[in-house]
């Protein structure tokens, strides 16, 4: 790695990227701005080359775009090898970015497999890159390597992305359809690109502007699905235009299933994607249809919430914008002060105007109101006048529905032939078996569902019904995500047993959601469920109060280790009967989950104590696997500090993980557990957001001084959230904690709680002060009040 100075203007820091060029992270010594230097070999064949991408940027430097990254100077070196000869490097110095779009899609679904991006990211997205390369065209300039790699993100907030590598590839066009060198990456070539390149012409007649549409409509498909065409997929698609058409249709007709909001997405895609080059459109006719038409939208959702019709007096009037609306939005909650015949009278009205117009989704939310079995009855009508609806939201807990209310509901949604999604919860609303029997079989026949989460915790429900959710289940072939609440009913074991008969029934589930804690699981539930989950990738078991003791723990164990594909892992396991053994069990498979990112484990409320605190840490600790983000709970488990000697073993050696959450609340954890910390943070220098409990310890002023030195050492922290509440510290560390703000460039959130500790009215004054005088971007919100204030 090249570091120091090759260019007195400029010192080396570290390389970023290394194929047939080296990229560098670079300092510009006079300004002190970081900076992006990418270095190529210069010989005789390539000065004029180089010279020629200079000339190019140049040009762009004249005629600058806020999506198109800035060039800034260029210089050359010659570097004496061993043997006493000169080479030249060619350096052109341009504006740093984060990352580049393959690997920022690559990072994200490797945390969240289903992972895609919101409607407006990819309206924007979409737009913005259009306008960039029409740019170009209008300057003269062809791309003709355009592909996710040459694609740079340079915010993370607002994804602000732009397009770079203009130069090496690129081409200033004196005339559009002329012989030309062959050129661009393969996976990203246009159909009569890759002929030529098939057929090994060294050059072809086309137009590069249209062959750069086409490319960037491939980059378009990877943004939209998160998914990208495998080189099996090229050879075989582009070597027969059949197979092409029909596969770039069913992409089309995906990207606007995935976003219907988006006006006029598939239209564009079509224009950008189609296989002959005389009927694709260039980006300047793209960015006229754009401006002419209103393409790239997003339809914005007709929202009604309660403080709009609290504020009407004459009900008569009311008008509600839905009419062509695609998503529409109820947020009804805030009317819980409402008598039953004044909700029935809002109900009422929303449902005479509501109709099928486009409704695509429809989402209503009504909580903690006195929603019964005659206030449904207008909600029933607003669902029978939605019949084409893909997407079904229902948030009506802590209502009083019944038996009567629950059937009305399902009645209306059985009819709906195009449902995908739906989210139906119903917890608290004196619901029976009775209810259940008779109103889940409606919905059975509902077998195109893709997603479903059913939500009936808190209803007193026997086993009797547990039959009626599973058949329920098994009927629905295609679901790919499933969460099932059923918490603080009067069930036992064999709601496991009936979930792993119904797993073997749905092929294409990857993504597990249950809830099944306050009923009496007991060991023979969890064993089962170890067994249900061995091809998801993505689980999440919520488990607290259940009765489960090590027997259990163990036997799951045995089925988790066969989870090959498991990718993200959720065991919240608080207010069991777990001692050391069952975690001892857990720590002997989670290293052999070779595919785990993403791993949450609470074992709060457990009497685990320093033994069983230290195999879990020594797992984390010795999974070859990295980690992108880690949740790790023990609050209340007789734990000291001695039982964190793995922690900073593990904070060391994950040296992938950005995102880490540590609740050790309620423990007997001092200076020594800090000093672990200490060490831990010392060398995770990686950490973006760092979530850390530790409440009702006995730290100290000392214990939380060592704390802050230990977190002032990860200069990457974006996100502290750090709870201190009642350590015995007084006003002392005050000024730690407000001297640490200033080592982290690059926080945005920093949320302390330091209440119920040693500290008066004059520490409270200081806090204040100090915080004007910080010279800081960030959100901060310090909690400081003194003992007697919390007393009175």
């Amino acid at each position: 790695m090249m570091t120091g100075n090759v260019n007195p203007e400029y010192r080396y820091l570290s390389i970023l990227a290394k194929t047939w060029n080296e990229v560098y992270l670079a300092e510009n010594l006079q300004t002190k701005q970081k900076c992006c230097i990418k270095q190529v070999l210069i010989d005789e064949q390539l000065r004029e080359r180089f010279q020629q991408e200079i000339q190019i940027l140049q040009k762009i430097k004249v005629y600058p775009h806020p999506n198109i990254i800035s060039f800034e100077d260029s210089f050359y070196y010659e570097k004496v090898t061993t043997h006493d000869k000169a080479i030249t490097f060619g350096c052109i110095v341009m504006e740093l970015g984060i990352t580049n779009l393959q690997q920022y899609i690559s990072s994200k679904k490797q945390s969240d497999p289903e992972f895609r991006f919101q409607e407006y990211e990819v309206a924007d997205f979409f737009a913005t890159m259009i306008k960039a390369h029409s740019h170009l065209q209008e300057i003269k300039i062809a791309h003709r390597d355009i592909k996710p790699e040459n694609i740079i993100l340079f915010n993370d907030e607002n994804l602000l992305f732009k397009v770079c590598d203009v130069g090496f590839g690129t081409e200033i066009i004196d005339e559009e359809s002329r012989s030309r060198t062959i050129g661009g990456t393969v996976l990203y070539q246009a159909p009569e690109v890759y002929r030529a390149y098939k057929r090994r012409k060294h050059q072809a007649k086309y137009n590069p502007y249209k062959s750069d549409v086409f490319s960037l409509g491939l980059v378009f498909l990877l943004f939209a699905t998160s998914q990208n065409m495998t080189k099996q997929q090229r050879e075989e698609l582009f070597d027969d235009e059949v197979k092409l058409y029909n596969y770039l249709r069913e992409k089309r007709k995906q990207v606007k299933e995935l976003y219907p909001r988006i006006k006029g997405v598939s239209k564009i895609l079509k224009l950008m994607l189609d296989i002959s080059p005389d009927q694709r459109y260039d980006f300047s006719q793209l960015s006229q249809i754009i401006e002419e038409r209103s393409y790239l939208e997003v339809k914005s959702p007709a929202k009604i919430n309660h403080k709009h019709l609290q504020s009407i007096s004459n009900l008569d009037n009311l008008q509600l914008d839905i009419k062509n609306k695609e998503d529409v939005q109820l947020d009804l909650n805030g009317m819980q002060n409402k008598s039953q015949d004044d909700l029935l009278k809002f109900l009422e009205t929303i449902a005479q105007q509501v109709k099928n117009f486009q409704m695509i989704t429809l989402q209503i939310k009504l909580e903690m109101s006195c929603l019964n079995v005659r206030t449904i009855a207008p909600i029933e009508k607003i669902l029978s006048r939605a019949q084409k609806l893909k997407e079904l939201q229902l948030h009506l807990w802590n209502n009083k529905l019944g038996n009567l209310g629950l059937l009305f509901l399902t009645k209306a949604i059985m009819k709906m032939s195009e449902l995908k999604r739906l989210t139906l919860e119903l917890p608290n609303n004196q619901i029976s078996d009775e209810g259940i029997n008779n109103s889940l079989p409606l919905l059975e026949g509902l077998v195109q569902m893709e997603e479903l989460k059913l939500d009936f915790g808190l209803n007193h429900l026997p086993m009797d019904c547990c039959e009626a959710f599973f058949s329920l289940i098994s009927a629905m072939p295609n679901l790919k995500k499933l969460d099932l609440g059923l918490e603080s009913n009067q069930m036992n074991q064999v709601l496991s047993k009936l979930l792993r008969q119904s797993m073997k029934r749905l092929p294409l589930l990857t993504q597990l959601t249950i809830n099944f804690s306050n009923n009496p699981m007991h060991n023979e539930g969890f064993s089962d469920l170890g067994e249900s989950i061995s091809e998801l990738e993505n689980c999440e078991l919520v488990l607290w109060g259940s009765q489960i003791k090590d027997l259990g723990v163990e036997e799951f164990a045995k089925g988790l280790s066969k989870c090959e594909k498991v990718k993200h892992l959720n065991l919240t396991l608080w207010s069991n009967q777990i001692t050391k053994k069952g975690c001892e069990s857990l720590g002997l498979v989670l290293p052999r989950l070779q595919k785990l990112s993403t791993l949450v484990i609470d074992l709060s409320k457990n009497r685990i104590e320093d033994e069983g605190v230290r195999f879990l840490a020594k797992a984390i600790y010795e999974m070859q696997q990295k980690l992108r983000e880690l949740k790790f709970w023990i609050e209340n488990v007789s734990c000291s500090s001695f039982g964190l000697r793995y922690v900073n073993r593990f904070l060391v050696t994950q040296q992938k993980l950005r995102s880490i959450s540590l609740n050790f609340r309620s423990n007997q954890i001092g200076l020594d557990g800090m000093e672990l910390l200490y060490n831990g943070f010392g060398q995770a220098t990686q950490l973006e957001t760092v979530n850390l409990i530790l409440d009702h310890n006995p730290l100290g002023d000392e214990g939380v001084n060592t704390l802050f030195k230990g977190l002032c050492k990860l200069k990457e922290l974006q996100r502290l959230f750090l709870s201190l509440e009642s350590v015995q510290s007084s006003g002392n560390s005050v000024t730690v904690m407000l001297s640490s703000i200033k080592s982290w460039s690059e926080l945005r959130e920093l949320h302390v709680n330091f209440m119920k500790n040693d500290t008066d009215l004059a520490d409270d004054i200081n806090l204040r002060n100090r915080l004007l005088e910080i010279q800081s971007n960030a959100k901060i919100n310090i909690e400081l009040k003194t003992i007697n204030q919390q007393i009175k």
